[in-house]
C-alpha cells in the first residue's frame, strides 16, 4: 500500500476503482473526439465570453459557459508563444480538446460517488457503484458533450453529501469547520453560477442538515450562512467574467408543470434513459428497500428520494435546456450500490454475486452498443 498524505493510501481498491474509472475516460474522450460539434454547443462556447452589444443567448448558464470557453482561450494563450505553423494548427481546436473539461468533470464525479459509496458501503459497495457509473451510456454521453448537465450533477452530488458530511462536522470542535465550509461553499456556488434554479437544491441540502442535527441547528445554521456566502461570491466572480448572473429570462425561474415532468419523473423505468439492465437492477433494488426492513435506513433512502426530487426540480424548468433524467443517476447508482451491499451480508451473497455480475457484463455490451450508435448519429 502506498501513502501519498496523511490519510489517504493507494492500494487494491484504489487501483481497481482507478482502472474502471480509467475505462469511463476512454469512453468519454471516444464520445467527444467522433462526433461533431452542435449548434447548442458553440452557444455554450460563445456564452462564456461577454456579449457584444445586441447579441443574445438561448441559453443562460454562466459557469457552463465559462468552462466551455475554457479550451479557446488557453489555445489563444498557446498561440502568443509559438511558431506561426503551430499557431495556424491550433486555430481551430479538436472537438475533444473542446469537450475536455466536461470529461474531466465527468471523471471527477465518477471518482466522488465511489469515494461516497466506500465511505458508506464498504468496498464492494462502491465497485457496485462505480460499476454501474463507468457502464453508464448517460454519464458518458453528458461527459462528453458541452452543456450543463455534467457539471450540475457533479456540483448537486457533491453538495447533497457535503451538506451531510458537515450535519456530522457541527458535533465536532469549530476547528474542524473550515474544510467542510470551503467545500459546500465550493458546491453551493458552482450549482447556483449553472442555474440559479440550483437553489431549490441548496434549500434541499439545508432541509438535510437540520433533519441531521438536532440540538445543534443553530451550529448548523451559521456553517451554511457561511457556505452560503461563500458561494454568492464564487457566482459573482462569475458573472463578472461572463456579463451574466444567469437570470437573463423570467422562464430561467418561473416552474412549469406539465406530463413531461411526470415522463421526467419514470425516468428510472425508462429504458431510454440508461438501458434495460438499469431498469431491471433498480426494480430489484426498490423491491429490496420495500420488503426488508435492514435496508431501509438513511444511507439508502436519502440517495433514492434525492434522485427524484432533483429529477423533479429541474424537469419543471425546460427553460433551461438540460437533460434532467441525467442529474439523478448517480444518486440512483449509490442507492442501487447501498442495496447490493446489505445483501452481499446475507446468506445468498454467493447468488447474488452471480447475478450482479451476470448483470454487469450484459449493461456494458449494452453500453457500447448505445454508445456507438449515439456517437454515429453525428460522425466527424
Amino acid at each position: 500500500m502506498l501513502r501519498i498524505i496523511r490519510e489517504f493510501s493507494v492500494g487494491r481498491p484504489q487501483l481497481i476503482a482507478g482502472a474502471m474509472l480509467l475505462a469511463f475516460l476512454v469512453q468519454c474522450l471516444w464520445g467527444a473526439s467522433d462526433r461533431r460539434l452542435s449548434d447548442l454547443e458553440y452557444e455554450y462556447i460563445a456564452s462564456g465570453h461577454r456579449p457584444l452589444p445586441g447579441q443574445e443567448f438561448r441559453i443562460s448558464s454562466p459557469f457552463t459557459g465559462l468552462v466551455a470557453s475554457m479550451p479557446m482561450r488557453a489555445t489563444g494563450i498557446v498561440r502568443n508563444l509559438v511558431s506561426s505553423k503551430m499557431s495556424a494548427a491550433l486555430a481551430m481546436p479538436r472537438p475533444w480538446l473542446l469537450r475536455l473539461p466536461f470529461v474531466v468533470f465527468g471523471f471527477w464525479l465518477g471518482a466522488a460517488l465511489w469515494w461516497v459509496a466506500r465511505r458508506l458501503f464498504g468496498d464492494e459497495g462502491g465497485y457496485c457503484a462505480l460499476g454501474l457509473y463507468c457502464s453508464s451510456k448517460a454519464m458518458v454521453m453528458i461527459s462528453s458533450n458541452i452543456g450543463p448537465e455534467i457539471i450540475l450533477a457533479w456540483s448537486s452530488f457533491g453538495l447533497i453529501y457535503t451538506a451531510i458530511g458537515v450535519a456530522h462536522t457541527v458535533y465536532s470542535p469549530p476547528r474542524k469547520w473550515a474544510p467542510r465550509i470551503v467545500l459546500l461553499g465550493l458546491s453551493i456556488g458552482v450549482s447556483i453560477s449553472v442555474s440559479l434554479w440550483a437553489g431549490t437544491l441548496v434549500l434541499l441540502a439545508l432541509a438535510l442538515i437540520l433533519y441531521l442535527t438536532p440540538g445543534r441547528r443553530r451550529s448548523a445554521l451559521m456553517v451554511f450562512a457561511c457556505a452560503s456566502v461563500l458561494g454568492v461570491g464564487i457566482l459573482g466572480v462569475v458573472a463578472w467574467i461572463t456579463g451574466s448572473a444567469g437570470a437573463g429570462s423570467h422562464a430561467l425561474l418561473t416552474p412549469q408543470f406539465s406530463m413531461d415532468v411526470v415522463q421526467n419523473l419514470a425516468f428510472a423505468l425508462n429504458k431510454d434513459t440508461d438501458g434495460y439492465v438499469l431498469v431491471a437492477l433498480f426494480i430489484a433494488a426498490l423491491t429490496v428497500y420495500g420488503s426488508w426492513r435492514r435496508a431501509r435506513y438513511f444511507g439508502n433512502s436519502a440517495p433514492l428520494l434525492t434522485s427524484f426530487i432533483a429529477v423533479l426540480l429541474f424537469a419543471l424548468l425546460p427553460a433551461v435546456h438540460l437533460w434532467a433524467a441525467a442529474l439523478g443517476l448517480s444518486f440512483l447508482f449509490l442507492f442501487i450500490a447501498g442495496v447490493a451491499a446489505d445483501l452481499l451480508e446475507t446468506r445468498w451473497r454467493r447468488w447474488f454475486l452471480w447475478f450482479f455480475f451476470t448483470a454487469a457484463a450484459i449493461r456494458i455490451v449494452e453500453d457500447c452498443l448505445r454508445l456507438a450508435g449515439w456517437i454515429h448519429q453525428n460522425p466527424l
